[in-house]
């Protein structure tokens, strides 16, 4: 005498996605994009301010504040009325 066991197969829970099959619809599509184009922006300034992180003076201009000094120290103010 032996003994084999059947199990009833279960049924699969109901899926809430899409089908497997299934595309995305204009909406999702344009979603998709939108967060491509913020992590692409997101990317460029990351890469800037490591950029500028590393070598901070190559962005700035060679005139300093100091080349401006002359004027002001000799009292010479174009939009003073005395």
């Amino acid at each position: 005498m032996s003994a084999t066991w059947t199990l009833s197969p279960e049924p699969l829970p109901p899926s809430t996605g899409p089908p497997v099959g299934a595309g995305l619809d204009a909406e999702q599509r344009t979603v998709f994009a939108f967060v491509l184009c913020l992590l692409l922006v997101l990317v460029l300034l990351m890469v800037r301010c490591v950029r500028i992180l590393l070598d901070p003076y190559s962005r700035m201009p060679a005139s300093s504040w100091t080349d401006h000094k002359e004027a002001l120290e000799r009292g010479q103010f174009d939009y003073a009325l005395v």
